[in-house]
């Protein structure tokens, strides 16, 4: 009969998925056969080093799935990150983690497991060039189809009726609308292919957000949700380019004020955190549930449920992450269903090299 051991050693050793798994302290104490292949690192060099000293993944520094299940109590599931091996590649990946409480709701320890999602992202390249060569051919007929339209009700080609002039109106507020999404789209491929030159300028954070935030007042006013601003003392300036950095922080506050009830709060604040400078914008709306989260960066995303109330094309917050990563930073959300969201932002203090040099 098998043992307790042989079958622990049987099911870690042989499981197709990378596994680590680590103690209350982030340090590694199992590390299975198909991560060392994944990440180059041996299972013998890595036991007892901090996990983020091994994987590097996007989230150690901004959200650790790990620490999220130990306040959570729940495991997180299909989530996405990009890990370093140890040769220094960028490799995405799929994961889940959880983690094991003790009595008074400490990590005692954690597991996680992920794999390669290096071809499953080659695809999802190859299908964004084909949606963006297809929205790039649509530009021209919708332009034309708008002018002809604009010269209908300019009554070019002779009197309409009361009617005609209705249905041709709402014909021009369609094509307008399209016409925002296909030019978002193509900002958006642009962006992420490093086609868009970034004017980047040494900015103080707190007269823009203050510029920002002001104009975004009246329409909050209107539902009546009141808009806080905290800006941290002597924050130093940060070369953003001013004209893509104002689109992200209004595209945020408008979802914060669009996804708020009225008589809410949306609040906006900046600090200096490690080697960034983080602004965030939080609302008191519904929240986001949890594998909803890793979806609503991607662009035409949209939670169900929401399109009705808030409308919109699933373009703005792909525009934010895009843009965040042109200036060699990141965006993320950290939400609870029923409680707000947290919708961050991160500017690097000291631009990389690759942004400056590139600009």
């Amino acid at each position: 009969m098998i043992s307790r051991d042989e079958l622990y050693d049987l099911v870690i050793s042989g499981l197709p998925v990378a596994l680590f798994v680590v103690d209350g302290d982030f340090a590694i104490i199992e590390f299975n056969v198909a991560a060392e292949k994944l990440t180059g690192w041996k299972r013998e060099e890595v036991l007892g080093r901090p996990c983020f000293e091994i994987l590097g993944s996007s989230l150690c520094r901004s959200s650790c799935p790990l620490r999220e299940s130990e306040k959570t109590g729940k495991p997180c599931l299909g989530r996405e990150a990009v890990l370093h091996t140890r040769n220094g590649k960028r490799m995405p990946i799929f994961f889940s983690s959880s983690a094991m409480l003790d009595d008074q709701g400490r990590m005692k320890a954690g597991i996680e497991v992920f794999r390669d999602a290096t071809e499953i992202k080659k695809l999802e390249a190859q299908k964004k060039n084909l949606i963006s060569l297809f929205t790039h051919d649509l530009k021209a007929p919708v332009a034309i189809v708008g002018g002809f339209v604009d010269r209908l009700l300019q009554e070019k080609a002779g009197p309409l009726t009361d009617k005609q002039g209705e249905y041709l109106r709402a014909i021009r507020k369609e094509i307008s609308r399209l016409e925002n999404y296909i030019h978002s789209f193509l900002d958006i491929s642009r962006i992420e292919a490093g086609q868009v030159e970034l004017q980047l300028e040494e900015q103080p954070i707190g007269p823009l957000l203050t510029e920002i935030v002001q104009g975004f007042r009246v329409p909050a006013a209107d539902k009546k949700i009141h808009i806080s601003l905290d800006i941290q003392d002597n924050l130093p300036p940060v070369k953003v380019d001013s004209l893509q950095f104002t689109r992200v922080i209004s595209n945020l506050l408008d979802n914060a004020i669009k996804y708020s009830a009225p008589g809410k709060e949306v609040r906006v604040s900046a600090r200096e955190e490690g080697e960034d400078l983080v602004i965030e914008i939080q609302d008191q709306g519904p929240g986001i549930a949890p594998d909803q989260q890793e979806h609503i960066f991607d662009a035409f995303y949209r939670i169900p449920g929401t399109r009705k109330k808030a409308g919109g094309s699933g373009l703005g917050l792909a525009a934010v992450r895009a843009i965040m990563e042109a200036h060699g930073g990141r965006a993320w959300v950290e939400s609870k269903e029923g409680e707000g969201s947290r919708f961050k932002v991160a500017v690097p203090k000291q631009a990389p090299p690759c942004v400056q040099s590139s600009r």
